[in-house]
């Protein structure tokens, strides 16, 4: 019969030898420590990165893109002379209206996220500038009638420049967005107010609507002041064609080539493309980052929970003589599982606490990328480490109930 002193003897001769490789264990547990950190910081700022972008799919843009098909026509000056480029365009929209399934259409210089053509506007009784003060730099867009029911813009007051306006040679009608009327007139409406561009010489033009502002630049980009200004005041002849339809606008586009040649053979129609895909080409680098993170956040936690699963069996196999003894000692097997578990979630809390910070500081770097989302989230920083320590509890736990079928009786033959 085995005395309890020999027992003993036996499981401190057993932990002496196990101890024997404690250089080896101390690496390969602070291997999976970093793996653990390393995949919490990923895993967050994954997390952030893929809130941010579904915050921003759900922006509203200011414009509507749905079944809005763009394509550009550049008319050559050598052919061209202004009143034929007016006449052109003029005739080749009210076609446009005329095909069925067509609810509106335009032209414009520049479609929202579609490029940038800045100016400068001087105000009309504008008080003077502060020393330092500058002229900031408005997005100028020449448009023809109906351009805000074609691309969905919002009025906030007056009304869109319309047909009659747009031909007027004298008392010039504009339309700006909320930011160029905050700007230049916070507390007064800025309907009726005037603007020029810069010079004694240039006439003054009335502004008769604002416009909500949209998401001209991109989704996670600042607006700045804008003006809308009839195409006849001062034509151009490259414009982008807007044609809002009820249907899919692409079973148009062969129509329209078609109408396009016939009215000049030698005119291409390109850069065609819908609102809708302009507005996912402009997420696309965002939509690429937050997965490509939450693709290597699923590597790292793949190797942490293979790191930490190794390590717990390898301690297992190695202790394997000292857990048979200490349950010849009257352990309970309970006691031998949160043993075992105890050892990888120790592991696992060390990681989760210096991934934290790690996360935290990533974070900072990160912050500008975190469009409508705080780089603290809350909910992001509390569901992710629990997660984490849910999922390696399940990664600890088998070789846990493995170490718990330990033959007292064998370890002893062994001892």
């Amino acid at each position: 019969m085995v005395s309890e002193v020999n027992l003993q003897g036996a499981l401190q001769a057993t932990a002496s030898r196990t101890t024997g490789s404690s250089r080896q264990r101390r690496s390969l547990n602070s291997l999976v420590v970093a793996e653990i950190a390393l995949a919490l910081v990923l895993l967050i700022n994954a997390g952030l990165l893929i809130q941010a972008f579904r915050a921003l799919q759900k922006l509203d843009p200011g414009f509507r893109a749905e079944n809005v098909l763009t394509y550009d026509i550049s008319l050559p000056s050598a052919k061209y002379t202004d009143n034929q480029q007016i006449a052109f365009f003029e005739e080749h929209l009210a076609q446009l209206r005329a095909l069925p399934g067509v609810k509106a259409a335009s032209a414009t210089t520049i479609v929202p996220l579609g490029g940038h053509s800045g100016t400068f506007f001087e105000i009309e009784n504008a008080p003077p500038k502060a020393k330092d003060e500058q002229n900031p730099v408005v997005l100028r867009r020449h448009v023809f009638p109906d351009y805000a029911e074609t691309m969905g813009l919002t009025l906030v007051a007056g009304h869109f420049i319309s047909d009659q306006e747009a031909r007027a040679t004298n008392n010039i009608a504009v339309v700006v967005n909320e930011m160029f009327a905050k700007r230049n007139w916070p507390k007064q409406d800025a309907i009726g107010k005037r603007i020029r561009y810069p010079g004694t010489n240039s006439s003054w033009m009335t502004i008769v609507g604002v416009v909500k502002d949209e998401k001209h630049y991109g989704f996670d980009q600042p607006m700045r002041p804008g003006v809308f200004l009839p195409y006849h005041f001062s034509p151009f002849g490259r414009m982008t064609i807007a044609v809002r339809t009820f249907n899919d606008p692409t079973a148009l586009i062969a129509t329209i080539r078609t109408m396009i040649q016939k009215s000049d053979s030698d005119l291409p129609m390109f850069g065609v493309r819908t609102m809708s895909e302009r507005v996912q080409s402009s997420l696309w680098l965002r939509r690429s980052y937050s997965w490509l993170f939450g693709f290597f956040a699923a590597v790292a936690l793949t190797m942490a929970l293979g790191g930490i699963y190794g390590v717990i069996s390898y301690t297992v196999s190695q202790r394997t003589s000292e857990i048979g003894i200490r349950m010849a000692l009257g352990a309970q097997r309970s006691d031998v599982l949160r043993l075992v578990l105890r050892h990888g979630m120790l592991l696992a809390g060390i990681g989760v606490v210096l991934g934290l910070g790690g996360a935290l500081a990533l974070t900072r770097v990160m912050r500008t990328l975190l469009v409508e989302v705080s780089p603290t989230d809350p909910l992001t920083f509390i569901s992710i480490p629990l997660l984490l320590a849910a999922v390696t509890l399940l990664a600890c736990l088998l070789p846990a109930r493995r170490a718990t079928r330990v033959d007292p009786m064998e370890a002893l033959r062994c001892e």
